[in-house]
């Protein structure tokens, strides 16, 4: 018991808890949420804030690390699982065809890329995996495959400027 109590007050522990915490949120960030400038900015000033207004108060401002890293992973936490309930109870909208950026063909990625088709929705680039058909495709039409590909997502919009991509449609012209 006596170690844990030792280990709890490191500063390098807190600061190990809040970067499991926010590699947690960025995983699920990186398949779920996609979210603006506007709310990270926004919630991140009301945690630094709050925190030092709070602690200054207290006179306890030699915990300002550990407040802000366990503050940082509670919000961040609360704020993508509103997303996600108010999500559940969206219909979400089929995008307009989507413009294909480029197609990298499954095999010819080499080492530091990988196959897939490279789009652009709400100002985001995003890839998806190549398909059985599309590399088809690729072998009659070459680097114009790109004109014979429709891609559209399902949205869900809980909150403006924040969407989940429920689903993907590909179809071929």
């Amino acid at each position: 018991m006596m170690n844990l109590k030792k280990i709890l007050k490191e500063e390098a522990t807190w600061y190990f808890l809040a970067l499991a915490g926010l590699w947690i949120l960025l995983y699920m960030k990186a398949s779920v949420i996609i979210d603006t400038y506007f709310y990270m900015i926004s919630l991140n000033i009301l945690i630094f804030l709050f925190s030092y207004i709070i602690l200054k108060i207290k006179n306890k401002l030699h915990y300002y690390s550990y407040v802000v890293g366990c503050a940082f992973f509670v919000v961040w936490l609360i704020f993508y699982s509103i997303c996600d309930l108010r999500s559940r109870s969206l219909k979400g909208y089929l995008t307009k065809q989507l413009p294909v950026l480029f197609y990298i063909p499954t095999g010819s990625g080499g080492r530091w890329s990988s196959s897939g088709i490279r789009i652009e929705c709400k100002g985001n680039k995003r890839k998806i995996s190549t398909t059985h058909e599309s590399d088809s495709l690729y072998k009659i039409y070459g680097d114009s495959v790109i004109n014979h590909i429709v891609v559209r997502f399902l949205l869900k919009e809980p909150f403006p400027d924040v969407y989940y991509v429920d689903s993907v449609g590909i179809t071929y012209k």
